[in-house]
C-alpha cells in the first residue's frame, strides 16, 4: 500500500471515531503522527498523574460497552499509534503498567519536515475529495509549534501515544496484557 492509500484509510478510521473532527484536529493527528507523544513525556510525574487522573475518571467500561480496539494506528508505517485507555481498562490492563511502559518507550524523534510530508498526502486527499474536507481551507492551517488541541465538535477522548509499536519492549508489554496479538 502506498503512504496515500494508508493515510485515507487513518483518516477513514478517524472520522468513523470522530465524526465532528475539523481541520484542527486533522492537524492534530498528523502531529502526533509526526511526532509522536515526545512532548508528554519529558515530566513523568506529571505524565502518570495524569494517566492515572483519566483513567480514575472513565469508571469500569464493560467490553462490550462500544469499545473500540486499544490501538489506533495513526501513521502509515504501521508504528504510531492512539492507544486508547478506556478500551485498556476494559480488558484489565494495570494502570501503573500502562504507565510504566508508555514512560520507558523509545522517543519518535519526528521532524517538521514529517509533518510537512504527511500534511501534504492529506492535503492531496482533500483536494480529490477522498476525504471531506476543504483542501483550500487545510492549505491555512499552520503548523503547531507546541501540540495542538482537540477542538470542541471532537468529542470524547482518553488516549496517550505509542511512539513504536515495533519496538520490542513496547510490543511485548502490549501482548503481556492483551492490547495486541
Amino acid at each position: 500500500m502506498t503512504d496515500t492509500t494508508n493515510w485515507a484509510a487513518i483518516l477513514d478510521d478517524e472520522l468513523a471515531r470522530h465524526p465532528g473532527m475539523d481541520a484542527s484536529d486533522l492537524r492534530k493527528l498528523v502531529y502526533q503522527s509526526a511526532l509522536g507523544g515526545d512532548h508528554l513525556l519529558d515530566d513523568p510525574v506529571q505524565f502518570a498523574a495524569g494517566v492515572r487522573d483519566e483513567w480514575e475518571r472513565l469508571g469500569v467500561p464493560a467490553r462490550g460497552d462500544g469499545i473500540r480496539p486499544a490501538i489506533q494506528p495513526i501513521d502509515p508505517a504501521g508504528r504510531t499509534a492512539r492507544i486508547h485507555l478506556a478500551a485498556c481498562k476494559a480488558i484489565g490492563v494495570p494502570v501503573d503498567g500502562l504507565i510504566e511502559l508508555l514512560l520507558a518507550q523509545p522517543r519518535k524523534a519526528g521532524s517538521r519536515v514529517d509533518f510537512d510530508r504527511a500534511w501534504s498526502i492529506v492535503l492531496s486527499l482533500a483536494e480529490t475529495g477522498r476525504i471531506p474536507f476543504d483542501a483550500d481551507g487545510l492549505r491555512h492551517v499552520a503548523f503547531a509549534e507546541g501540540a495542538p488541541h482537540h477542538s470542541d465538535g471532537y468529542g470524547p477522548a482518553s488516549y496517550r501515544i505509542v511512539n513504536d509499536l515495533s519496538d520490542a519492549a513496547t510490543a511485548d508489554g502490549l501482548t503481556r496484557w492483551g492490547i495486541v496479538r
